[in-house]
């Protein structure tokens, strides 16, 4: 697949096979998700993998519950509530591979570093059959203190992308998107 097939064709993928992704698979992803530009050449990303889907599951329940339990400080996620309050959603489409990038916030530019990795990391996965989608309601429960501690995430290290992953269970068609906004023009 060249590279513009693929920009065109990747998709936020929220349905899985069962069939896990390998070692190795992954290493060579994140790999490739560490050629993309880096502010200063400070390389400030870390990488978590979680592949027990058992933890998954676990994780998205917590993140369900606190997100219901402090619902009136995210009022952009109101229009979500009926699939937080649904006991057979889950946060991570029951995908059996969780990959979290943090930054380094030793490096003014670790934001942008971190999302241009996992805009890499998300292309070479759709290159190898293996769907991703950004996970915005995770923000919280990864990047508590507990957590960063038990996965051996430095404290100066801040979430940035959490990811679900995993062999797409059906192809998806390319998006389509509304014309860009110049505003020079």
């Amino acid at each position: 697949m060249d590279i513009l097939e693929c920009i065109n064709g990747r998709r936020s993928v929220r349905k899985y096979t069962d069939k896990l992704i390998p070692e190795e698979t992954l290493t060579n992803i994140i790999e490739l998700g560490t050629k993309s530009a880096t502010g200063s050449g400070m390389e400030p990303w870390g990488f978590v993998i979680i592949q027990d889907k058992n933890e998954i599951d676990s994780l998205s329940e917590m993140t369900k519950k606190y997100l219901l339990d402090n619902f009136e400080e995210y009022p952009y996620l109101h229009q979500y509530k009926s699939w937080l309050e649904n006991p057979k959603y889950s946060v991570f489409n029951h995908s059996n591979t969780l990959l979290i990038i943090y930054g380094n916030t030793e490096s003014h530019w670790y934001v942008y570093d971190c999302s241009m990795a996992a805009g890499n990391i998300m292309l070479a996965a759709h290159n190898m059959g293996i769907g991703t989608c950004w996970i915005g309601f995770a923000e919280h429960t990864l990047n508590t203190k507990e957590f960063k501690a038990k996965y051996g995430v430095p404290e100066q290290y801040e979430l940035v992308c959490p990811m679900s992953m995993g062999y797409m269970e059906n192809k998806l068609t390319p998006s389509k998107r509304k014309k860009p906004i110049v505003f020079n023009k």
